[in-house]
C-alpha cells in the first residue's frame, strides 16, 4: 500500500500534537516495509516557514512581556510578578527552539524512510491548473499536483492520502481526482492508521 502524506503530518510529529502517536505508528509501518510512504518535497520545505512564523510571533510576544515586566517591576504592588513573567517569556523562546529541533528530527526520519516526490516544472504547471480549477490555495495545489502526478506515474494498486487540512482536501472535486486512482482520502491520522493496519494485516498494540 502507498500512503501519501503532506506538511501537517510532518508538523504533527515535530510538535508532538494529539495524533502524533498515529503518525509515529504509520512511519514504523513504512520502516518495516509494510507500506510505502510518499511525501512531496514541497511538504518538507513548507513546515520551516510555518515554524518561522510561529517563532517570530513568540519572540514579539516575549519582547512585549519583558517591556511590561520592566514597567510593573517599578511598582511596589507588582514587584513579585516579574519572576513569573520571566519564566513565561523563557518558555516562549525555548518552545521555538524545541519545535525547530523536533522538525529536524521528523524530516530526518522521513528522508530515511519515505519516497520524496520532486518538485519540477510539470508539477508547478499542473498545480496552477488545479488552483484555478478547484479554487485551492497555491500551496495545497502544489501538494495535490505532486500526489496526482505520482499516482499517474506509479499506478499503485492501493493507496491513500492523509491530510488534516479537510477544509481544502475534503472536497468532492479533490476526492474525484483521487478516486480516479482508487486513492482514499483521510482527514484523521488515527482513523487512517486503523484503515492501513486493516489493509496490511497488522494489529494495534495491546493497551497498557
Amino acid at each position: 500500500m502507498t500512503v501519501y502524506i503532506e506538511s501537517n503530518f510532518v508538523l504533527e510529529q515535530a510538535l508532538q500534537q494529539e495524533q502524533s502517536d498515529a503518525c509515529d505508528s504509520i512511519l514504523d509501518l513504512a520502516v518495516s516495509g509494510l507500506i510505502s510512504l510518499v511525501v512531496p518535497a514541497f511538504s518538507l520545505a513548507e513546515p520551516h516557514h510555518a515554524l518561522a512564523l510561529k517563532a517570530k510571533a513568540r519572540n514579539r510576544l516575549s519582547n512585549e512581556l519583558r517591556t511590561h515586566m520592566s514597567e510593573l517591576g517599578r511598582s511596589k504592588p507588582y514587584r513579585a510578578l516579574p519572576d513569573d513573567f520571566t519564566a513565561l517569556a523563557s518558555i516562549l523562546i525555548q518552545s521555538a527552539e524545541q519545535e525547530r529541533d523536533g522538525l529536524q528530527r521528523a524530516i530526518a526520519g522521513l528522508l530515511n524512510t519515505a519516497d520524496i516526490i520532486p518538485l519540477d516544472s510539470f508539477t508547478l504547471v499542473f498545480a496552477g491548473e488545479l488552483q484555478a480549477g478547484l479554487g485551492m490555495s497555491g500551496q495545497d495545489a502544489i501538494v495535490l499536483a505532486s500526489v496526482v502526478r505520482h499516482l499517474e506515474n506509479t499506478t499503485p494498486s492501493e493507496s491513500c492520502f492523509l491530510s488534516r487540512n479537510s477544509r481544502d482536501f475534503d472536497d468532492p472535486d479533490v476526492r474525484d481526482r483521487l478516486d480516479q486512482f482508487a486513492c482514499r482520502y483521510f482527514a484523521d491520522f488515527d482513523e487512517a492508521l486503523q484503515y492501513i493496519r486493516n489493509r496490511v494485516g497488522t494489529r494495534s498494540p495491546p493497551s497498557a
